[in-house]
């Protein structure tokens, strides 16, 4: 990095997208988002705990992780919750990512371009 803003502008990214990381980080949420990018309508939690071989409380925790970080909806239909993906919210959730990425890659881009220092 070329100066203290690049690498202040690069930690406040971090922040920024830690939500996300915590909440993909796990291969599990993984699963659940391709899931319901796969069912293309929201699912039960049974559904989705059945789909995953997890527990209900299991499935629970998961989804609350991936609502928490905004990244699901849910809405009740009689007795049952049924979560869907939060697409409207994508674009603004996931430009952190991008940004941090993209700068990342500019940086460690300049470091190419320096002299080794050994």
């Amino acid at each position: 990095m070329s100066g203290s803003i690049e690498a202040q502008d690069v930690l406040a990214l971090f922040a920024r997208a830690r939500p996300l990381f915590t909440a993909l980080g796990d291969e599990r949420r993984q699963e659940i988002v391709v899931f319901l990018l796969e069912s293309a309508a929201p699912r039960s939690v049974g559904d989705i705990a059945a789909h995953l071989e997890l527990s209900q409380p299991a499935t629970s925790h998961h989804l609350k992780i991936l609502r928490d970080a905004d990244l699901l909806t849910v809405r009740r239909n009689g007795a049952l919750r049924l979560y869907g993906l939060n697409a409207k919210a994508y674009p603004d959730l996931l430009t952190p990512m991008r940004d941090l990425i993209t700068l990342i890659i500019s940086c460690a881009s300049g470091l190419e371009e320096q002299p080794s220092s050994r």
